[in-house]
């Protein structure tokens, strides 16, 4: 009996970012006029502390990096196993110590590139002054 040749076994990859990029922006409303001078520590600190109230001490271990703060908005990149973890823990953080806080993330992308522009910005921005 003919055996018959079976073509080479083909690997595949997974050609992918391990990683995801999400802009967040932290305000202390009960603050007021007495705005905290926002520091990369300062956003670090009340991030691993809305993981580790959400999701305990060790769900909560969640590494990330503060690739860049402007005023209150930063951009954290995350691994994207992990990047629902720290959308809900933004969601859900509403205090620091004694004081009140709003962490919202606003946008998530797989590429720093379309974090570079806030695009509804700068589409409003055109609509109202007419611009091309």
């Amino acid at each position: 009996m003919a055996t018959v040749a079976r073509p080479p076994r083909q690997l595949t990859r997974e050609v992918a970012c391990p990683d995801v990029f999400l802009s967040l922006s932290l305000e202390f409303p009960g603050l007021g006029d007495a705005a905290v001078a926002m520091s990369e520590q300062l956003f670090r600190d009340v991030l691993t502390s809305a993981l580790t109230e959400l999701y305990g001490v060790v769900g909560g271990a969640v590494g990330f990096s503060l690739l860049n703060l402007r005023g209150s908005s930063a951009i954290v990149r995350v691994d994207k196993r992990e990047a629902d973890k720290v959308w809900a823990a933004a969601a859900f953080a509403t205090r620091y110590g004694d004081h009140d806080i709003r962490l919202t993330a606003q946008r998530a992308s797989a590429s720093l590139l379309p974090l570079a522009v806030d695009s509804r910005a700068w589409a409003a921005e055109r609509l109202l002054l007419g611009r091309d």
